[in-house]
């Protein structure tokens, strides 16, 4: 029927927009790495006092709707040592 042909396509369109919106955060990555090595293209090194962050990569690409919703980076963190 109507109904349900139209559901399926607003499902469609919110997969194409999820999928627009990965795409666009891997491009926005890729730049970022690109940048990162073209100005030190070794081993990235933390020191003492630095702020970093941890990407749970447990949460990429899933289609767990509970998953989506949480943070996939960690709070900052202080390097405490090396």
């Amino acid at each position: 029927s109507d109904v349900n042909a139209h559901m399926a396509y607003v499902a469609q369109q919110q997969l194409d927009g999820y999928d627009a919106i990965v795409k666009h955060a891997i491009k926005r990555k890729a730049a970022f790495d690109k940048r990162v090595l073209a100005r030190s293209p070794r081993e990235v090194i933390f020191h003492t006092g630095q702020l970093v962050q941890f990407y749970h990569s447990s949460a990429h690409n899933t289609l767990e709707a509970k998953r989506k919703l949480l943070p996939k980076w960690s709070v900052p963190c202080r390097i405490i040592e090396r």
